[in-house]
C-alpha cells in the first residue's frame, strides 16, 4: 500500500469516529437497555420483556398508528405539492431566485420555533387563522383540542415546514432530464400531460423514491418537537406518536428499558417501510420497462 492509498483511508477517519460515536455505539446501547428494566440505578436483564409489554400496550398500539398516520398523509401531500412546486419553478421566469429561496424559508426555522409559532396561530380566540375565519363570517373551531383536528393540524405544520424539502430535491431531478427528449416529443406533437405522463414521470422516478425514503425516515424520528410545542400528545392520546410516547416513558414513568424497546421497535419499523417503498419502486420499475 502507497503513500496516497494510507492518506485517503486517514481522511476517513473522522466520518468513521462520527458514525462510532453518534449512529453505532447509541444504537447498540439503545438495544442492549431494551432487555433491561433500567430505571433509577436498577438494572436486571429481562429479555423480551419489555417488547411483550408494548405488544399487549394499547397505548402503544395507538401511538403506532398515529405514527404512521401522521408520516403518510404528510409525506404525501408534501410529495404532491414539492411536485408541483418544483414543475413551476422548473422554468424560466423573472424573479426565479428570490421566488426559491422565499420558499425555502421554512425548512431553515427550527422545528421548536415553528411548534411555538403555530401554536400562536392556532389559538382559538386570539389565533390569526381564527381571526382570518371570524372576519369571513365563520366560527374556528379549537384545532389543537379537538381530537378530529389535532392530528391533521400537525400534519399542517410539518407540510408547511418541509415541503422545501421536496422541492429541492425534486427540482434538482428535474435538472437531470435530457433536454433534446423533451424537443424531441415536441417535435413529434406531444402536449404537456403527455410530456409529463410518459417522459418527465418515468424520468423522475428515482428521484421520488428517493424524497419520499430521506422524508418519511425523518418525519419518523423529528416531529417531537412540532406536537411536545402544541398538544404534547394530546387531547387524550389524538396525536401521540412512539416518540412523544418514548420519552413520557422514560422521563414521566422513568421506564427507560422499555422506552428503549420503544426506539428500537420504531428503528424496525423505519427498516420496513424503506424495504417496502424500495421493493414496490423496483416491481414498478420493471413492470414498465
Amino acid at each position: 500500500m502507497n503513500s496516497l492509498s494510507r492518506y485517503r483511508y486517514v481522511l476517513l477517519l473522522p466520518v468513521l469516529g462520527y458514525l462510532i460515536a453518534f449512529v453505532i455505539f447509541p444504537t447498540v446501547y439503545t438495544w442492549r437497555m431494551s432487555f433491561s428494566s433500567y430505571s433509577l440505578g436498577v438494572n436486571e436483564f429481562v429479555g423480551f420483556k419489555n417488547y411483550g409489554y408494548l405488544a399487549s400496550d394499547p397505548t402503544f398500539l395507538q401511538a403506532l398508528l398515529n405514527t404512521l398516520y401522521l408520516v403518510s398523509a404528510a409525506v404525501a401531500a408534501e410529495l404532491l405539492i414539492g411536485f408541483a412546486i418544483a414543475l413551476l419553478l422548473n422554468r424560466p421566469f423573472r424573479g426565479k431566485s428570490l421566488v426559491f429561496w422565499f420558499i425555502l424559508l421554512p425548512m431553515i426555522v427550527a422545528p421548536v420555533v415553528v411548534g411555538l409559532a403555530f401554536r400562536v396561530l392556532y389559538d382559538p380566540t386570539l389565533g390569526f387563522i381564527n381571526c382570518l375565519l371570524g372576519y369571513l363570517g365563520i366560527t374556528g373551531p379549537e384545532w389543537l383540542t379537538t381530537a378530529s383536528l389535532a392530528m391533521p393540524s400537525i400534519i399542517l405544520i410539518d407540510v408547511w415546514q418541509w415541503t422545501p424539502f421536496m422541492v429541492l430535491l425534486l427540482m434538482a431531478g428535474l435538472q437531470y432530464i435530457p433536454k433534446s427528449i423533451i424537443e424531441a416529443a415536441r417535435v413529434d406533437g406531444a402536449n404537456k400531460w403527455n410530456l409529463f405522463r410518459y417522459i418527465t414521470l418515468p424520468q423522475m422516478k428515482n428521484f421520488i423514491v428517493i424524497a419520499v425514503i430521506f422524508r418519511a425516515m425523518d418525519c419518523f424520528n423529528n416531529t417531537f418537537a412540532q406536537i411536545f410545542m402544541t398538544t404534547r400528545g394530546g387531547p387524550g392520546h389524538a396525536t401521540e406518536t412512539l416518540p412523544i410516547y418514548a420519552y413520557r416513558t422514560a422521563f414521566v414513568f422513568i421506564k427507560f428499558g422499555r422506552a428503549a424497546a420503544m426506539g428500537m421497535m420504531l428503528f424496525f419499523v423505519i427498516l420496513i417501510f424503506v424495504t417496502a417503498v424500495r421493493r414496490a419502486s423496483r416491481e414498478k420499475l420493471l413492470q414498465t420497462i
